[in-house]
C-alpha cells in the first residue's frame, strides 16, 4: 500500500509539471504517463515493459523497485521536447529518450520504437539493483537492449548488431580504436568520445553475451563492486586472462566477423 500511495503522489506531481494534457496508469511500481489513451498505456505495459522487465530480471537484476518508476511516453518529437523542457529544462537535441536517476524517471518519444524504452528501462532497473555500476558497463548494457530480441523461451533478451557497430568498425579501420583496458578503466565517459565509447561498450557487451559471459559478469561484478569499481579485475577473472590486452586481438577479430556478417563498410 505504501508503494501504491507513493506512485499516486508521484503521478500527481509529475502531471502538474507537464504543460500538455496527459493520462496516467499506475501498475506499481510503474507510473505510466503520456499523451495517449489509458488503453495504449496499458498495452505498453503488457506488451513491452512487463516482458522486458521479466527477461532483464532473469539475467541480471535481483532487487525489485520499492519506489515509483515513472515512464513518460510522448507521441511526437515535438511533444517529447516540450515535456523535456517542462520537467528538466532540457534541450534534448536528437536524442529520443533519457533517464533521470534521482527520480527513477524515463522520458521518451514512443514513436521511435521500443528500442529507446529497452535502453532506458535497463538504466532504471539497474539503478535499483546496482547503482554503483561502472558507467561504461551501464551504458553498454543499456545500449545492448536498444536492439534485441527475446529468446525462444521468452525469458532472456538477446542483443543483436545495430548501427553502433559501424562507429566501431570505422575506428578500427582508421587504427583509432583504443585498447579494451582504456574503455574499462575510465571513471566517466568523455563527452567528446561519447559516440565511440557507447559503441565500444555495447559491442563488448554483445561479445560477452555471445560467449555466455554477460550475465555472469554482471552478477560477479555486482558482488565485487567494492574491490573492483571499474570491472577490470572481474573481467580478467571471468575471461581467464592476466591482462585485458590478451583479449584485444580476439575482440578485434570478432569485430571483423561483424563486418563480414553484416556486409558493413
Amino acid at each position: 500500500m505504501q508503494l501504491q500511495t507513493a506512485c499516486e503522489l508521484q503521478a500527481q506531481a509529475i502531471q502538474k509539471r507537464i504543460s500538455l494534457p496527459t493520462n496516467c496508469l499506475i501498475i506499481a511500481p510503474y507510473v505510466l504517463i503520456g499523451d495517449y489513451e489509458v488503453s495504449t498505456l496499458d498495452a505498453l505495459y503488457r506488451k513491452a515493459i512487463q516482458p522486458t522487465e521479466y527477461a532483464l530480471n532473469v539475467s541480471y537484476f535481483d532487487t525489485k523497485p520499492d519506489q515509483p518508476v515513472t515512464i513518460v511516453a510522448l507521441s511526437s518529437q515535438e511533444r517529447y521536447q516540450q515535456v523535456a523542457r517542462d520537467l528538466d529544462q532540457r534541450q534534448t537535441g536528437s536524442y529520443y529518450g533519457y533517464f533521470m536517476a534521482d527520480e527513477l524517471r524515463i522520458v521518451l518519444n514512443l514513436t521511435t520504437g521500443s528500442g529507446t524504452l529497452g535502453h532506458e528501462l535497463t538504466h532504471a532497473l539497474a539503478e535499483v539493483d546496482y547503482p554503483d555500476m561502472p558507467e561504461w558497463f551501464d551504458e553498454g548494457l543499456a545500449s545492448l537492449h536498444e536492439q534485441c530480441e527475446f529468446s525462444d523461451q521468452g525469458n532472456r533478451l538477446l542483443g543483436t548488431t545495430n548501427w553502433r557497430v559501424q562507429i566501431l568498425l570505422s575506428a578500427l579501420e582508421r587504427n583509432q580504436l583504443p585498447p579494451l583496458n582504456d574503455l574499462v578503466v575510465q571513471a566517466r565517459i568523455r563527452t567528446d568520445r561519447e559516440a565511440l565509447t557507447y559503441a565500444y561498450a555495447r559491442c563488448f557487451c554483445l561479445y560477452l553475451q555471445q560467449k555466455n559471459l554477460l550475465s555472469p559478469f554482471y552478477r560477479k561484478l555486482r558482488t565485487n563492486q567494492a574491490s573492483d569499481p571499474t570491472g577490470r579485475l572481474t573481467l580478467c577473472q571471468i575471461l581467464n586472462v592476466d591482462d585485458l590486452s590478451a583479449v584485444d586481438a580476439e575482440f578485434r577479430e570478432w569485430l571483423g566477423s561483424c563486418r563480414r556478417n553484416t556486409g558493413s563498410l
